[in-house]
């Protein structure tokens, strides 16, 4: 009898403990690598896993009208499939060709990392719009009086740019304080003097992947392609 109680004691610690064991372990929770960035020596914004096997790199003009096309097409795709499981990264080299580019670029530049790449599918989404609003600007007979960085302002606010960015978190001193730096300024501007001269891309969107320029790609399915291909 005895032995029977004792058995059962043995049973009653013995049996929740194999039962908690046999429990299967939660499953981990997946890094989204959308989350992660860092910026280059030269100043690129890189987004994603920094052990990706493919590094994509975009030169872009926020004014081209084939980036817009190119990114209403792959960015949707290429987050959700390549970056944000780790597939690869992607970095953005900001090929300015003028007054207007310069001034989008450096403020999506100055958002969160975690914005950067959404602020600038927007700004790529209503490209007509603001172009045709920051050319406006200098309809404004005092604009030819301003000085380089004055005119820099005026075409932000002609073209809604204070408006969008406050929407999206920007508050009207960390604008301003954007629009005035001038390290920032001089990094964009040999950042996309190095994409046309000393890299000589052929325009924009032109693409580098894990080092080898693919030169312009058309179409999401011409960049998937070359993805898989990397991979």
């Amino acid at each position: 009898m005895k032995s029977a109680m004792m058995l059962a004691s043995l049973l009653s610690v013995v049996l929740p403990a194999a039962a908690e064991a046999a429990k299967p372990a939660p499953h981990a929770v997946a890094q989204n690598w959308l989350k992660v960035s860092a910026r280059t020596r030269d100043g690129a914004i890189v987004v994603g896993n920094p052990a990706a096997k493919v590094k994509i790199v975009e030169y872009l003009s926020l004014t081209c009208p084939h980036c817009a096309l190119m990114a209403g097409q792959s960015m949707a795709p290429l987050k959700r499939d390549y970056i944000a499981k780790g597939i690869a990264s992607f970095e953005v080299r900001h090929a300015v060709r003028h007054g207007y580019d310069f001034v989008g670029s450096l403020l999506v530049r100055c958002q969160p990392a975690t914005d950067y790449l959404d602020a600038m599918e927007l700004l790529f989404s209503t490209q007509e719009s603001w172009i045709a609003k920051a050319m406006a600007a200098k309809d404004d007979a005092a604009f030819e009086a301003e000085n380089p960085d004055q005119k820099m302002v005026s075409v932000a606010h002609s073209a809604g740019f204070d408006a969008l960015f406050a929407k999206r978190g920007m508050t009207p001193q960390r604008f301003s304080a954007c629009m005035a730096n001038k390290a920032a300024k001089q990094q964009l501007g040999e950042m996309a003097d190095k994409a046309w001269n000393a890299d000589k891309i052929p325009g924009t969107p032109a693409f580098r992947i894990n080092g080898t320029m693919q030169g312009s790609l058309a179409s999401w399915a011409e960049l998937e392609k070359a993805i898989k291909a990397a991979l």
